[in-house]
């Protein structure tokens, strides 16, 4: 399997300058870069120069992907924005999720690391599926931030003592943002729907944020209204909706499951999953087999027009169904304990189809290898 890296890196809140774009420029001259993204694969090689530090001076979010098992999702949010406290609740992890404050911002970085290489070279354009990300915890949605903490417990980087993090709502029904997280990241899908056990129905609707808002005090609805003033490209709505979440999210007393108690919950949710695809993989290949006899019951009552019906589609070159309804004729043969009088119709086929190779060779690879 040959190498294949990944890098990506996209602004949002403001686009590149021309100088920052020369600036990156002389980092890599094959990069693809624009106002709002910098792109680059490598083969071999590796890029010049430390994530991190692109991040924090030129990017809000970054993803590196490696097909040797290395995925990586970096996001910078504005530290007046968010409540670095309670993010600092859920990224306890030494590797797999750090939070790094710095003077204007906190980075968060996820890593997810897997021993099994991967064949594919899919990280080009993974970053638009999972930028949503960072809106949504500047709006105050935490299930990012605790499918983070829960990336931490799965690399073994809490204490089994440890109690979770506040739970936040919702964590059973993920955004598409939230769930291309818990792919990209591999996070273990029965943890999380362990975890999930705890956590209460999003709001359906804006009732209650409505409410809120209406019931504010004049004096804070002032306050509000100055802050757009002062900053007219402020997310106002997004800056009220994580206010919003953060006075009505549930306090710190409530009992909190320990590492090992998820544990537990995950293994038994695991047994469960697959019984249960057990069971539906069963039923799938009990119908399967019911419509296959059925089929060969149909076949079984014109046996010789099955077999003029197979050369006439062999002879028009519809190589696709005639080997289906070779297998169909080669099933029914052994059903009936006729597999010789199969081979003599066959081999009498081939010696009157020789030019149809197309035919052959896929038989030839659905038998694998066998002469008929």
């Amino acid at each position: 399997m040959s190498e294949y890296q990944c890098y990506e890196f996209i602004a949002l809140d403001q686009p590149l300058t021309p100088k920052q774009m020369a600036e990156l420029r002389g980092i890599s001259t094959r990069a693809e870069i624009s106002p709002t993204r910098f792109w680059n694969e490598y083969q071999w090689g590796d890029l010049k120069a430390d994530p991190a530090k692109l991040l924090a001076r030129y990017f809000d979010a970054h993803l590196y992907f490696a097909n040797w098992g290395t995925h990586r999702l970096m996001l910078r949010l504005p530290k007046a924005r968010v409540d670095v406290k309670v993010l600092k609740g859920y990224f306890i992890g030494r590797y797999a999720a750090r939070l790094t404050p710095t003077s204007e911002h906190v980075v968060l970085d996820l890593t997810s690391e897997n021993e099994e290489p991967e064949d594919d070279e899919e990280g080009h354009g993974l970053l638009a599926a999972l930028t949503p990300l960072r809106a949504e915890l500047l709006r105050g949605d935490l299930r990012s931030a605790y499918l983070a903490w829960l990336l931490a417990v799965q690399a073994g980087e809490v204490r089994d003592d440890a109690p979770e993090p506040p739970v936040p709502a919702g964590l059973a029904t993920l955004t598409a943002a939230q769930q291309a997280m818990v792919e990209f990241l591999r996070i273990d899908v029965d943890l999380l729907a362990a975890a999930a056990r705890d956590s209460a129905e999003p709001n359906p609707g804006d009732d209650a944020f409505r409410r809120w808002v209406t019931r504010l005090p004049p004096a804070r609805k002032d306050q509000w209204l100055l802050r757009a003033v002062d900053d007219p490209d402020l997310a106002l709505g997004g800056e009220l909706l994580r206010t919003f979440r953060a006075e009505k999210a549930p306090g710190g007393a409530s009992a909190r499951r320990s590492v090992r108690e998820l544990k537990a919950l995950a293994e038994t949710q695991q047994g469960m999953r697959e019984k249960a695809e057990a069971a539906r993989a069963k039923k799938a290949r009990d119908a399967a087999r019911k419509r296959l006899q059925r089929r060969l019951d149909e076949l079984g009552r014109d046996v010789d027009a099955a077999w003029v019906k197979l050369e006439k589609r062999v002879a028009a070159s519809a190589y696709d169904e005639a080997v289906t309804l070779a297998v169909e004729l080669k099933e029914l043969a052994t059903r009936g304990d006729e597999l010789q009088d199969f081979a003599t119709r066959f081999e009498a086929m081939r010696k009157r189809q020789l030019r149809r190779r197309g035919f052959f060779d896929r038989w030839k690879h659905q038998e694998g290898g066998a002469r008929w």
